[in-house]
């Protein structure tokens, strides 16, 4: 495609670019489609996917273009081949809505599906706003509840008067040990009086904090959920590299280690991923620092892009990242979308006497897209943001989102695994 023509058209073969086994969602359904048509939802991320209680997959995402923000779902029948045409729950133009965005899908012992996500009350215009709203579905994501708003409540980085919501979004849920839904969530200030408080949202104040549903076993209307707040007077925080006193951590990841404590991986604006953990299922957290390969071993360098920890069978760990400190390919600070790619994977092995609990393997590379944009103007670059990981009918596919356009999947096989060797624990 031409230079010209790429400004004003999506190129529908771009698709194939990282090569995926799966293909998810193409937003272009196959063919050259205007930017500026108004249908043409060509922006999607954070996607989730899970197995609901039938023995199939349910994704949802974020949708949009400038101005729309909504949530989509699908769902396939045969492990991921193919999905149902995209329905919207959520957003701008459903319903007469405003914009809707960040869902996490739980699903309880029974099978019901809870979706909760942010709803922007005020259509603000920003793509970040607060509210907390949860939908149900008993039909395994077929069909859903009316939307019902319930209370976040505030802290003290909040706006005082509280005169609006606290903002927040959630990269998605995990069950500890004993069965309960955690929702991690980054939290953003509203409070002026804070260091960055009021700085713009890639700069500002931000820490995490949890989330924990105690009553899931029981199917409760939304409102009967009882929801436990963690970490809201102690969060978890990370040294702002730009403002003293101030905290950035954000995108919070999370998984159980062999002996029930809970391992956290933070996203920061230092260049560097770091880690935490917790011996008490999410109440109190060790003091964040950075992650490294091993015990004394290297940091593991990332732009500020979100990098997420799974859990793979066998009790073994799957990282992705960047591998870069942000200030590569002409980018000069660590928000510089052009640092995001490419995208490689670690495997990580649970050492039990050791300090950092999960040590790790040299990266390789898993997806890279050769810094082809995508998307009107300058496009995007992010090789794969916002991810999920499904170990489902034998295949482990870890789905992600090519430039935040494309959403789809790629096998993780023994061979690709096999060579990436962990340290082994000093003698």
């Amino acid at each position: 495609m031409a230079e010209s023509d790429r400004e004003s058209f999506a190129d529908p073969g771009e698709i194939r670019r990282t090569r995926p086994d799966r293909v998810l969602y193409d937003p272009t359904g196959g063919k050259q489609r205007r930017w500026d048509d108004a249908e043409f939802c060509w922006r999607n991320e954070h996607i989730l996917v899970q197995e609901t209680a039938d023995g199939n997959l349910l994704a949802m995402w974020t949708a949009g273009r400038p101005g729309i923000l909504r949530i989509a779902y699908s769902r396939s029948q045969d492990a991921g081949k193919n999905w149902t045409k995209a329905a919207y729950l959520d957003g701008s133009g459903v319903d007469g809505g405003y914009k809707a965005a960040w869902q996490v899908p739980v699903i309880a012992p029974s099978g019901r599906v809870y979706v909760f996500y942010t709803y922007d009350y005020g259509n603000t215009g920003s793509n970040f706003f607060g509210g907390l709203r949860c939908r149900y579905s008993d039909d395994h994501g077929r069909t859903w509840s009316a939307p019902v708003d319930l209370d976040f409540p505030p802290t003290s980085i909040d706006s005082p008067a509280g005169q609006y919501p606290p903002i927040w979004i959630s990269c998605g849920m995990h069950k500890d040990s004993q069965g309960r839904a955690l929702i991690p969530y980054t939290h953003w200030a509203r409070n002026r009086q804070l260091p960055a408080g009021d700085a713009p949202i890639k700069e500002r104040y931000c820490h995490i904090e949890l989330m924990r549903i105690e009553n899931l076993a029981e199917d409760p209307a939304p409102t009967d959920l009882q929801i436990r707040w963690l970490s809201q007077d102690n969060p978890v925080t990370v040294p702002h590299a730009h403002s003293p006193g101030a905290s950035f951590a954000q995108e919070p990841y999370l998984v159980t280690l062999p002996n029930e404590r809970l391992f956290m991986v933070i996203r920061t604006n230092l260049g560097e991923v770091w880690y935490t953990v917790s011996g008490d299922g999410g109440e109190s957290w060790r003091a964040a620092e950075p992650m490294r390969t091993r015990d004394g071993g290297d940091i593991l360098p990332q732009p500020s892009a979100p990098c997420p920890v799974f859990a793979l069978d066998g009790g073994d760990y799957l990282f992705l990242y960047n591998d870069n400190d942000g200030f590569v390919f002409g980018a000069d600070h660590v928000w510089d979308i052009r640092n995001r790619r490419p995208a490689y994977l670690a495997r990580g092995e649970f050492r039990p006497g050791a300090y950092q609990p999960i040590w790790w393997s040299a990266p390789k590379l898993f997806v890279d897209n050769n810094a082809v944009p995508w998307g009107p103007g300058s496009g995007r670059l992010e090789a794969a943001a916002y991810c999920s990981f499904t170990a489902h009918r034998g295949e482990r596919i870890l789905w992600y989102p090519d430039r935040k356009g494309f959403l789809v999947g790629k096998i993780i096989t023994d061979e690709f695994l096999g060579d990436l060797a962990v340290p082994l624990a000093a003698v």
